[in-house]
C-alpha cells in the first residue's frame, strides 16, 4: 500500500519533469477585484468580530438559569 500511495504522489511529479515547455507566466489580477475581494473580507471578519462579541455574555446567562 505504501509503494502504491508513493507512486501515486511520483506521478504527477515525474510528468511535471518531462515537461519540456516553459511554464506560462501568472496572469495579473485586477486591481478592482483585488480591491473589493479585501474589503469584502476584512468586513466579513469585523461582523462575525462584532456579533461573537455581542453574544458573549447570552451564553452565561443561559448556563445560569439551566443551572439554578
Amino acid at each position: 500500500m505504501k509503494r502504491f500511495f508513493a507512486g501515486l504522489l511520483a506521478l504527477p511529479l515525474s510528468a511535471l519533469a518531462q515537461n519540456q515547455t516553459p511554464p506560462e507566466p501568472p496572469l495579473e489580477s485586477n486591481p478592482v477585484g483585488t480591491i473589493v475581494f479585501i474589503a469584502l473580507f476584512v468586513g466579513f471578519c469585523v461582523v462575525f468580530a462584532w456579533l461573537v462579541w455581542r453574544n458573549k455574555g447570552k451564553g452565561n446567562k443561559e448556563d445560569e438559569k439551566h443551572q439554578a
